[in-house]
Order: structure tokens, then C-alpha cells, then sequence
């Protein structure tokens, strides 16, 4: 009897699920915003420390309800880090429940981990998006299969508390973060950030990061995450090699916070921030709304204001200034994008070498 139930409750939250892939099909913002209407509701969950967390959420469903004159309910849940949380929505799809988030909004690595198990909804951005971002090169913000949408960009470098880094012992190349001086002062991350991206051979290929990697294990007097600034601006560590993105930076001295951020020479990686709505999203189009207003110039300055970050790609965009004088410079500019990390076969496994050795100093 349990077991007959259990297929039946599959088979109802399957049902339940065809049900909603009947919306978000909009081909214009007018339908879009029919479809939120009768959904009322949107469920957002991520980490605390991304996208201003649940104030984050908050303003946005606020400015995105003034925008398009609806009444969402926003439902903020904190989340554990982009790629776990990734994880749970492929589980919660193979098990025929509904996604603990109706809209998705993480990095590369996990965006490439949702489009291998194919539970991301191909979604008519291309359609309603009435503010398209520029091309750049081979790179399409919106995918051209409508699977996900890059709406931000962070820009790896150095984290560095002010106070006692300054002028000439601020890092300009990778190798500076191994100044003596810096020994048992300095932080790395436990994933390898911006790290395993140099040792692609688009950058500076796996042996010549592997020796630097092992040098920077000596070097480092412990691990922290990325969105932790307070460690940085407290002493606990002067320096962090490298960020995810000096996205936190940037609110941090707003408040007159003693940390920096600078780019390396040798050029930097784009960890840009993609969206999506997983196939088993409740509220698809109130999703495929709040990802329009992500892409709007409202909503750009919010994510400005509340994470210090933007699309490159849009005219005026603050981060763009900060490229562009990076490749005045002629530093190398690369794009982490899922399908990029897609061609290279070995990537996960660099990244757990490289782990590993910051993990075993």
C-alpha cells in the first residue's frame, strides 16, 4: 500500500508539473505578464551573501510589481551555495517534486551542472526580453536554446584589507601574492576561485598553475568563502588570492570599509551570473518576469546597489569600465560560461587537484 501511494504521489506532482509547462511560453511581456498575474506567487532561494539575499529578493519583487503594475508575492527561502543548491533542484526534478526555488540564479559551473541533467525550462527569452545586451564574441547573454540568461558579471582579482596593504605592496601579478612578507597572512579559497580558471590553456595552462598553487599552499595562513569581506576587513587575513568577484568590494566601501580589490595584469575571468527557471519552477512566468526586470536598466541599478554588480555588456554598465581598463592594459579577458567550461574535459578534474592542494598546506 505505502509503495502504491508513493507512485501516486509521483504521478500527481508529475501531472502537477505538465500542468505549469503549459505557461511560460510567452511571446510577448504582455503575456508574460498575464501568466505571473495568475501565479501570484514567486519562491526565490540562494545564499544570503548572493544578490543582496532575502532584502535583495525583497526590492527586487517590490520594484519588479511597480515596473509591470503586479502583485507577486515574493517567498525568500536562505539557500546553501550555487552549486548545492543546483543539486537539490536536479534531485527534487528525478524525485517529480516541485524546485524549492521557482527561479534559479547562480554561476557557471552549476549552470552547466543543470543543463547536463536537462532540468533547465527553454524559455522564449528571446521573445519578451525587450532590452538585449550586446554580443561579445562567440558569447550570447541568452542562450540561444533559451535555457538560461547571464545577467551580471564579477570580475576575479585580489581582496586586500587597505589598512596594510598599500601604494607599491598592492598585487599587479599573480606571483605577487607570494611576497614573503605575505606568508601566513593571506587567504585562499577551499574551491580554487579564479584559480582554476588560469590553469585552462585559454589562460595559463595546468602546469604552470600547479606549481603556483603549490607555492600559494605555503603561503596561505587558512581558507574562507567568497562573500566573506568581514574576514578581510577585521585582519583575520590581509589578502584574499583570489575572489570570485569583486562584486562585495564594491558595497563594502560604500560603508567605509578598509578593503580593495585590483585585477591582475596577466588579465582576469568573468564570473558571470546566469538565470533560469528549472522544468519544475511553480511559477514559471512570474520567473521569466523577474528575469526581464533583472535585464532592465531598473534592475541592473539594483543589482548595482544591492551586490555591486551589473552586465558588462550593457551600455553604461559600471563593471564595463572596470574591463575596459583592464584591456587597455592588454590584459587577457575570459568568459566563464557553461559552455565554455564544457570544452574542456578536464576541467573538474584540475579544479579537484588544485583543491586538494589548498586544502592539504
Amino acid at each position: 500500500m505505502g509503495g502504491f501511494m508513493k507512485v501516486v504521489r509521483v504521478l500527481a506532482g508529475a501531472l502537477s508539473l505538465l500542468t505549469l509547462a503549459s505557461y511560460a511560453r510567452a511571446a510577448t511581456l504582455a503575456e508574460l505578464i498575464e501568466g505571473a498575474k495568475k501565479e501570484g506567487v514567486l519562491r526565490g532561494q540562494w545564499g544570503q551573501a548572493s544578490f543582496g539575499g532575502s532584502e535583495g529578493f525583497k526590492e527586487i519583487v517590490s520594484a519588479m510589481n511597480k515596473k509591470y503594475k503586479t502583485d507577486i508575492k515574493g517567498q525568500y527561502t536562505p539557500g546553501p551555495d550555487m552549486q548545492a543548491l543546483m543539486l537539490r533542484v536536479i534531485q527534487e526534478n528525478a524525485a517529480g517534486q516541485p524546485a524549492s526555488t521557482d527561479v534559479y540564479l547562480g554561476n557557471a559551473q552549476a549552470m552547466l551542472d543543470g543543463l547536463n541533467a536537462k532540468v533547465m525550462r527553454p524559455t522564449t527569452y528571446n521573445q519578451f526580453i525587450q532590452d538585449k545586451p550586446a554580443t561579445e564574441g562567440k558569447f550570447n547573454p541568452i542562450a540561444a536554446d533559451g535555457t538560461h540568461v547571464a545577467f551580471a558579471t564579477a570580475v576575479v582579482g585580489v581582496q586586500y584589507n587597505t589598512n596594510f596593504v598599500k601604494g607599491n605592496d598592492i598585487p599587479k601579478k599573480i606571483e605577487d601574492v607570494l611576497n614573503p612578507k605575505w606568508k601566513g597572512k593571506i587567504a585562499s579559497t577551499p574551491y580554487a576561485a579564479g584559480i582554476r580558471e588560469f590553469a585552462t590553456p585559454d589562460f595559463l595552462g595546468r602546469e604552470k598553475v600547479v606549481d603556483f598553487t603549490r607555492k600559494l599552499s605555503k603561503q596561505i595562513a587558512g581558507l574562507m568563502r567568497c562573500g566573506e569581506v568581514e574576514r578581510i576587513t577585521s585582519g583575520e587575513f590581509i589578502m584574499l588570492a583570489f575572489t570570485c568577484g569583486g562584486n562585495d568590494v564594491n558595497v563594502a566601501r560604500r560603508t567605509g570599509a578598509p578593503v580593495g580589490h585590483a585585477v591582475m595584469e596577466e588579465g582576469t575571468v568573468l564570473h558571470m551570473r546566469y538565470a533560469a527557471i528549472p522544468k519544475n519552477s511553480r511559477s514559471p512566468n512570474a520567473a521569466g518576469l523577474f528575469i526581464h526586470f533583472l535585464m532592465s536598466a531598473e534592475g541592473q541599478e539594483l543589482l548595482w546597489r544591492m551586490d555591486g554588480l551589473d552586465l558588462h555588456l550593457f551600455p553604461g554598465s559600471q563593471t564595463k569600465r572596470e574591463l575596459d581598463r583592464v584591456r587597455a592594459a592588454k590584459g587577457k579577458v575570459i568568459i566563464n560560461s557553461p559552455e565554455w567550461l564544457a570544452s574542456f574535459k578536464d576541467y573538474t578534474a584540475i579544479q579537484k587537484e588544485l583543491e586538494n592542494i589548498l586544502r592539504q598546506k
